[in-house]
């Protein structure tokens, strides 16, 4: 099995740091990245349910690579209304979910890490 590369291995430390206390599951994809799940996210009173799992990829590229696409539960809106255009129903690795696609085109390799990254879309879906 191959190991995560020092950059991935740093930016699963970041997110652990980021998301401390919520639960995170690391699962190396044999190439030097990894899949990471974070549990009990906080999408605040707008969704239904309120918390939801958060889970990614990062390529053994990081970080010149981007870490895109995110994924979440299928949440609800609570006041009924649909997600916005990148917004959408996806299976992700077993998991029914929504895809989350916020690229970032011009990301600055280490200042913008993976763990900032999760934390902007989370936000951006919560103001959308």
């Amino acid at each position: 099995m191959t190991t995560l590369t020092t950059e991935v291995e740093a930016a699963v430390v970041a997110v652990r740091a980021h998301f401390a206390g919520k639960p995170v599951e690391v699962v190396p994809d044999g190439a030097g990245g990894t899949t990471l799940v974070v549990d009990d996210v906080d999408l605040g009173d707008h969704y239904t349910p309120r918390t939801s799992w958060l889970g990614f990829h990062i390529s053994s590229a990081y970080p010149q690579a981007d870490v895109y696409p995110h994924y979440i539960a299928r949440v609800s809106r609570v006041d009924g209304q649909a997600h916005g255009q990148a917004v959408q129903p996806v299976d992700w690795n077993g998991r029914a979910a929504l895809q989350l696609s916020r690229r970032s085109p011009t990301a600055k390799p280490r200042l913008d890490n993976a763990a900032l990254k999760a934390e902007k879309v989370i936000s951006w879906f919560t103001k959308a």
